[in-house]
């Protein structure tokens, strides 16, 4: 039996080691289509073209592959998964031949990935550091939503004559952020070796686009309610303000609920207490908590409240297990690289049609999106003015809160459907939904990449380098010798 071990080893140093990267080029190569065969023998019919699970394979496979070539390239490659899903929405040969139908889960899929990312920013925030940035965050919040809606408002009833209620749906449509875009960026540039921790960037930035989503959606909600009759606007007035009430509130609960349950374990060995919290099961509590608190609270109503719930309980639960943090942050990583990420801004890509996009008013909405942003950066600038970080920080932060994507794919046409689901007659209602759907995409397609490639490629010139390493190479050869258990990034 050695001996037959000593040769099986033998053999496997003269194939493995001369041709190793031939090796894991078959490799990349023959898991998919394993993959796709081991699908296609359960699901059957739903795995052949046309079919929701071929749809989501497909989605899922080429966004990856293409954002791995865009990362070698030097470019996020959050840009090639949502020209993948433009694409795969857009191009007439694959709509026509309907290899890849429209999903009736996508929603639900976005929000799933959308829970992963918010819990990895929860895991990395500290509360004593959301205490000592807490002016800073809420001017983030409330100074570049209302301003940049001013601006659209503004502008939309100048140049392409809106009232001054549509003015301002559109601006709140277009001024949420998306936190599925900075917080992994935020993380890459952490993992590239660039101080976002100690100075409050990411806590200020994580904490904020998860409440700017709230803000900028219960306004819209206000003055959509304003520009239809019988809507209620006084119920929309209260709606914001006690979301965000709800989304703590829960977000407490079941952080402090995590303190206890699951139970920790405890010994005694050699005379010293160890306590210990299995990391896989608390991780389970994490990911069923999580999922069910968004998707409750959006069954009863409150959909802000869910995203904020999850990053509250993700930074309260560490006072109960500090020791698994880098276990759960690891797993979660690993699966928003592989399997999330891609998902979420190739089915993000595939909300996008360039059929709603008006040519008669491009232009215009060119002009507006340009100067809207302009204000928006400003007003971030000024947010920030009273907190301890330099110039060059500052100006990290303003690029930071550019893109924009999950909320405008979400709400861009909830007031055309909105129309024509009240069966409104009213032609400069329906003109005006129109525009929002329309600018809404443009937003997307003009933001989303430029906010993700400024963050990228700005970050080496504005922010320093974490303490203790001399050059970028050494944070990420850093990085790369973490053990598998621990996170891939720190912030």
């Amino acid at each position: 039996m050695k001996s037959l071990t000593k040769r099986f080893r033998k053999l496997q140093k003269k194939i493995i080691v001369p041709h190793a990267i031939l090796l894991k080029w078959i490799t990349i190569i023959v898991s998919p289509c394993i993959l796709y065969l081991s699908l296609l023998v359960t699901t059957r019919h739903l795995a052949l073209p046309g079919g929701a699970v071929f749809s989501i394979f497909v989605l899922l496979f080429t966004c990856l592959v293409f954002g791995r070539l865009f990362e070698k390239m030097k470019l996020p490659g959050i840009i090639a998964m949502l020209l993948v899903g433009v694409g795969m929405s857009n191009i007439p040969w694959i709509k026509d031949k309907t290899i890849l139908k429209p999903l009736s889960v996508s929603s639900d899929i976005k929000v799933i990935c959308l829970i992963v990312i918010l819990m990895r920013g929860g895991l990395s925030l500290e509360l004593a550091d959301i205490k000592k940035c807490g002016r800073a965050v809420l001017l983030l919040v409330f100074l570049p939503c209302f301003t940049e809606a001013l601006v659209y408002a503004i502008l939309s009833v100048f140049l392409i004559g809106l009232r001054w209620t549509e003015g301002f749906m559109l601006g709140f449509v277009v001024a949420a952020v998306t936190p599925a875009i900075i917080v992994p960026v935020l993380m890459k540039v952490a993992a590239r070796g660039y101080e976002i921790q100690s100075n409050y960037i990411s806590t200020m930035l994580i904490s904020a686009s998860s409440f700017d989503d709230v803000v900028a959606i219960s306004s819209f909600m206000v003055f959509l309610s304003a520009s239809i009759a019988g809507g209620s606007l006084i119920w929309q007035v209260f709606k914001g303000p006690l979301e965000i009430l709800i989304g703590i509130s829960v977000g407490c609960i079941l952080g402090m609920a995590m303190w206890f349950v699951p139970p920790p374990v405890k010994f005694i060995e050699n005379g010293d207490s160890t306590t210990v919290v299995f990391p896989k099961t608390r991780l389970c509590f994490i990911l069923m908590m999580g999922t069910t608190v968004v998707f409750g609270l959006g069954y009863l109503g409150f959909s802000g409240s869910g995203p904020l719930a999850v990053i509250v309980m993700s930074l309260l639960q560490r006072k109960g297990s500090h020791p698994m943090d880098s276990y759960i942050s690891g797993v979660l990583d690993r699966l928003w690289d592989y399997i999330m990420e891609p998902l979420l801004f190739g089915l993000v890509g595939t909300d996008i049609k360039l059929n709603v996009i008006k040519a008669d008013i491009l232009w215009k909405a060119g002009v507006i999106i340009v100067v809207g942003l302009v204000f928006r950066c400003l007003a971030a600038l000024v947010a920030v003015l009273g907190t301890s970080l330099t110039l060059r920080e500052r100006l990290f932060v303003c690029v930071s809160w550019i893109p924009k994507a999950t909320v405008q794919a979400a709400i861009g046409s909830y007031a055309l459907s909105t129309v024509v689901e009240l069966d409104i007659r009213d032609e400069d209602l329906i003109k005006a939904s129109e525009v929002i759907l329309t600018i809404a995409v443009l937003v997307i397609l003009i933001s989303a990449p430029l906010g993700s490639l400024l963050m990228t490629f700005m970050a080496p010139m504005l922010l320093p380098l974490k303490s203790g390493y001399n050059t970028v190479k050494e944070a990420e050869a850093d990085d790369e010798e973490q053990p598998e258990h621990a996170p891939s990034t720190k912030a």
